[in-house]
């Protein structure tokens, strides 16, 4: 194993990219939910495409984790089909470098690895906590009611404080930064005063491409597709579930859709707003669903960090509805790709939608911009972006 030196970096002496072994550490991978499907988030997508591009481009690249449910058909998924599992207390296997994205993977990593540790950030946490703090995003979970809901909420500021303050702590270690979008990067820069290297995020297009055979509001109903789970407070969803409340208040014939890796919440399954809810859908049969969708809409807050399935729906020929956060617009230096809103205003999503709905010419333009923005966002971007970045490693250069 490389050891570092005082200041965090690789001692000079692996120069050959094909002997240079990368680690990436995942706590937990793959699980299955309640009806047997598999179960990973986003960024665990992210790191398994990197792993696979490494291995690709000659590097030994292995997936470590401590937990995954043994058995699955990780190919059928796109994964990568070979983590190895790690018992805890076990050391980790021999490696140059290890990559970590989700925060107690990095300090763990930092605290026990010899070696460079790379944080890859593919989003801003501190963000989403002070969202909770000022109120903007609040969950279900900490809806608090009753007699005693004041003394409630100031006792989960006080800990929302807290954990941000520990989050900046693992930010501000001397990691090698490294992030999923241009806005990122820029902050992560900023803020601690640190290079940040931007390894940015793409999609398959041999998975996700447009149906050019595609009719719009075929039948009469407008399929309108939302992606992310309603428990997860930056994503927004209770300003489309709105949105969609109004538009069926008027009569509007909508056939809403939603996917979400988590099941759906009390108002997604009481009230006659969702028409079909799927879980934890494969990445193939997700680019179906985008297919056969007539509006995307991501109502996500400042808290996200790119926004995948917004790219997925661009490269499929969706036309989408966005809201103006960072990630979003800095998809594309023209905001002509999507229509796009303000975040927390359901009204403008209501006027976005009858917009699309009367405007054939508007909706083509969206759709062949989104899939032109795409283009931009390739994995073969994604491998430049990591060769960059592995070479700056061999040279001691960051």
């Amino acid at each position: 194993m490389t050891e570092r030196d005082v200041s965090g970096k690789r001692k000079r002496g692996v120069e050959e990219p094909s002997k240079m072994k990368i680690g990436y550490f995942v706590k937990t991978y793959v699980l299955e939910d309640r009806h047997g499907k598999p179960m990973y988030s986003g960024g665990i997508k992210v790191v398994s495409q990197h792993v696979k591009m490494l291995n690709q481009m000659g590097y030994e690249t292995c997936l470590v984790t401590r937990n995954t449910k043994e058995d699955l058909d990780l190919a059928a998924m796109n994964l990568y089909e070979s983590p190895i599992v790690a018992s805890p207390g076990d050391d980790l296997p021999d490696c140059d470098l290890y990559v970590g994205t989700f925060l107690s993977d990095v300090k763990m990593l930092f605290d026990g690895f010899k070696g460079p540790v790379v944080h890859l950030c593919q989003g801003y946490e501190p963000i989403d906590y002070r969202s909770r703090i000022t109120g903007e995003a609040v969950t279900a979970r900490y809806q608090r009611r009753g007699r005693l809901s004041a003394i409630r909420r100031y006792a989960d500021r006080v800990k929302f404080r807290k954990k941000i303050r520990g989050i900046e702590s693992i930010y501000a270690l001397p990691t090698v930064k490294a992030a999923v979008s241009r806005h990122l990067v820029e902050l992560l820069g900023q803020r601690y005063r640190q290079r940040c290297f931007l390894i940015q995020n793409g999609v398959d297009p041999d998975i996700f491409y447009p149906d050019r055979n595609r009719v719009w509001g075929e039948n009469g109903k407008i399929k309108i597709l939302s992606v992310g789970p309603m428990q997860v407070g930056f994503k927004g969803i209770p300003d489309t579930l709105e949105a969609i409340r109004a538009l069926k208040g008027k009569g509007l014939d909508v056939d809403f859709i939603r996917v979400s890796s988590q099941p759906p919440s009390g108002e997604e399954k009481d009230e006659n707003l969702v028409d079909t809810f799927y879980m934890n859908l494969k990445e193939r049969e997700m680019a179906e669903l985008y297919r056969h969708s007539d509006l995307f809409i991501s109502s996500s807050l400042d808290g996200e960090g790119f926004g995948l399935p917004a790219m997925e729906a661009l490269a499929s020929g969706v036309p989408s509805i966005l809201t103006e956060i960072a990630s979003y617009v800095n998809f594309d230096e023209r905001r002509d790709f999507a229509y796009f809103v303000p975040t927390h205003q359901p009204d403008k999503i209501v006027e976005g939608i009858l917009t699309l709905r009367n405007d054939a010419g508007l909706r083509e333009k969206y759709r062949e911009r989104g899939i032109r923005v795409s283009k931009g966002f390739t994995l073969e971007r994604t491998k430049r972006d990591l060769l960059s970045l592995i070479k700056e490693l061999l040279d001691g250069r960051p």
